[in-house]
C-alpha cells in the first residue's frame, strides 16, 4: 500500500499485481487487470475492460482504455490489451475497441511519446516508437520496429510494415511496405529502403542487398503488383530469406492499397 498514493482511486473490483506504483489523483477503473511492477504516474486514468502486463510505465495525464471517438460505439463490451515493458508518455490516449468482443492491442517494448493517440481496434505489435502527437485512426496495424515521426497521421485501416520509418508530419493514407522509408505532408512519397534502420537492427549485408533487390523489382521495374510478387517469389536468391517472404505476404494481404 505504501506504493499507492492516498489520493489515488482504485475501484474495489480492479485487480492490481505486486509492486505496482500508483501516483497521486490517478484512477483505476473496475474492470482493469494489471500485472506486476507497473508504474502509474500522477493524474492517470486507466479504465474500460483493460488488461495490462508487467513493468509498463504510464506518465502524467495518460488516458488508457477510454471509450472510442466513434459514433458507432454503443457501449458494447470491448477490450484493450497491453503487453510488457511499454512506456506511455504524458497525455497519451488509447481507446478500447468498437464491436462486441473486439480489442485494441498493444504489444511489448513500445514507446508512445507525448500526446500520441491510438484509436479503436488498432494493433501495435512490438518495439515500435510513436513520436510526439502521432495519431492513429481506427483499425490501423503497426508491425514490429516501426518508427513514426512527430505529428504523423495515419488513416483508418492502414497497415504499416515492420521496420518502416515514417517522416514527421506525414499523412499516411495507404499501406506502407515493410523495411521502407516514406516522407511527405501533402504528398507522401516512398523514399527507398530503410537501410540505416536495418543496419542498426543488425541485418546482414547479404539480407539488406536482397531487400534492395526486392524493393527495386516491386517499385522500380514497372511491373504490376502481381507480376512483381511473382518475380520476387520465383527468385531462389531472394525468397530464401524470411524477411523477403514477409515482404511478399504483406503485399498480397494489402486491402487498402500500397503506397508506390
Amino acid at each position: 500500500m505504501e506504493l499507492i498514493h492516498k489520493t489515488a482511486i482504485i475501484e474495489p473490483t480492479a485487480r492490481i499485481g505486486k509492486n505496482c506504483k500508483i501516483g497521486a489523483f490517478s484512477y483505476i477503473g473496475p474492470n482493469v487487470v494489471m500485472g506486476e511492477g507497473n508504474d502509474v504516474g500522477m493524474h492517470v486514468v486507466i479504465d474500460g475492460h483493460t488488461t495490462i502486463g508487467d513493468n509498463n510505465r504510464f506518465f502524467t495525464g495518460a488516458v488508457i482504455g477510454s471509450i472510442p471517438q466513434d459514433l458507432k460505439y454503443k457501449g458494447e463490451k470491448s477490450f484493450l490489451t497491453i503487453g510488457d515493458n511499454n512506456q506511455f508518455r504524458e497525455y497519451v490516449d488509447i481507446n478500447i475497441a468498437v464491436g462486441e468482443g473486439e480489442a485494441t492491442k498493444i504489444g511489448s517494448d513500445n514507446l508512445l511519446m507525448v500526446y500520441a493517440h491510438v484509436a479503436h481496434n488498432c494493433v501495435i505489435k512490438n518495439k515500435a516508437i510513436l513520436a510526439n502527437c502521432v495519431t492513429l485512426a481506427g483499425h490501423v496495424t503497426v508491425e514490429n520496429y516501426v518508427r513514426l515521426g512527430g505529428l504523423a497521421g495515419v488513416h483508418q485501416f492502414v497497415k504499416i510494415g515492420s521496420y518502416v520509418m515514417v517522416g514527421g508530419l506525414s499523412k499516411i493514407t495507404m499501406d506502407i511496405m515493410p523495411y521502407c522509408t516514406v516522407d511527405g505532408c501533402d504528398t507522401v512519397k516512398m523514399c527507398g529502403l530503410n537501410s540505416v534502420g536495418l543496419s542498426r537492427a543488425n541485418f546482414s549485408p547479404e539480407l539488406i542487398s536482397a531487400l534492395k533487390k526486392a524493393y527495386k523489382i516491386f517499385f522500380r521495374s514497372k511491373l504490376t503488383k502481381a507480376e512483381a510478387i511473382d518475380t520476387i517469389s520465383s527468385s531462389d536468391e531472394l525468397f530464401k530469406f524470411k524477411e523477403i517472404q514477409h515482404f511478399v505476404e504483406f503485399a498480397k494481404s494489402s486491402e487498402r492499397g500500397i503506397l508506390r
